[in-house]
């Protein structure tokens, strides 16, 4: 079945994103943030929150399919329940979820308990749960990079699987538009397993300068992280995803965005040279 009208949740950051730019000109694209944001002719932009029900008449309104991505400051799978009970009873079958490579298995991850929400609920549910993302680079590393040439996180010398969150979006569009998916989930990878000390000598020549890893201790991590801002729970789920990389659990490399695509997925080179300009400055 081909979904006229898809409500796409997470659309400000980078899977939301490139899943627009996927689907444009294909269907008809309402698209959350929690701004107030410019409609254009292909995008329905609704100002959108989890946990403002008034803003789920609009958000909703004709739509026979969503992409539902949990913010990362929640935790807890029960604020996306009035959501989904406002779905269910729009007539809203179809839902494809955004969640985390090893999610599946690990019970501690809100990726996991929104997933068992999902499905408990009786949707026509597709889950896709891709590796790190290589825009992570871009985004929560790039002022540590730029000001200290350096990324410090708590993932030892564990590897991962990076993957391009382009190539996420390519699987996520077939997911949304052919049934025959429902009631699977995808294990989303790049094509090679890398540790953190591979990604900065690969960023170093991309950037012409030396970019150093260094392991962070757990418990410093948290405490960076909190001083710096994040909610404890935030912290805490974020030293538990690069823990899954520390302790060698997330170096499964899989073909899914081939099968999904017909395409090979893009190497972190790929991206690095993509983005080159983001690194010399």
């Amino acid at each position: 079945m081909d979904y006229s009208r898809i409500f796409i949740t997470g659309a400000t950051g980078r899977v939301g994103g490139a899943l627009i730019k996927q689907l444009r000109g294909k269907c008809e694209i309402v698209a959350a943030s929690q701004r107030a944001m410019q409609t254009t002719k292909d995008v329905e932009w609704i100002e959108f929150s989890f946990e403002n029900e008034d803003s789920f008449d609009a958000a909703l309104r004709g739509v026979d399919a969503i992409f539902l991505m949990r913010p990362p400051q929640i935790t807890k799978p029960e604020i996306f329940r009035p959501f989904l009970n406002a779905a269910k009873a729009r007539g809203i079958k179809r839902v494809v979820v955004l969640s985390v490579l090893g999610a599946a298995d690990n019970s501690f991850l809100p990726h996991h308990k929104l997933e068992k929400l999902v499905q408990e609920m009786g949707f026509a549910w597709t889950m896709i749960r891709p590796s790190d993302f290589m825009q992570n680079l871009e985004t929560v590393h790039r002022n540590d990079i730029l000001e200290r040439r350096e990324i410090s996180v708590p993932a030892g010398d564990g590897k991962s699987s990076f993957i391009d969150v382009d190539d996420i979006a390519k699987c996520i569009e077939v997911a949304l538009c052919d049934d025959v998916h429902i009631g699977e989930g995808f294990d989303l990878t790049g094509p090679q397993a890398l540790s953190l000390f591979e990604v900065a000598d690969k960023l170093s020549v991309a950037a012409g300068k030396a970019i150093n890893y260094r392991p962070a201790p757990i418990i410093g991590f948290i405490w960076r992280k909190v001083q710096s801002g994040y909610p404890f729970p935030l912290a805490l789920v974020m030293t538990a995803l690069y823990s899954v990389q520390r302790f060698g659990k997330a170096a499964t490399i899989t073909r899914k965005v081939k099968e999904l695509t017909g395409n090979d997925p893009a190497t972190l080179d790929d991206y690095l040279q993509r983005t080159k300009y983001l690194w010399t400055k």
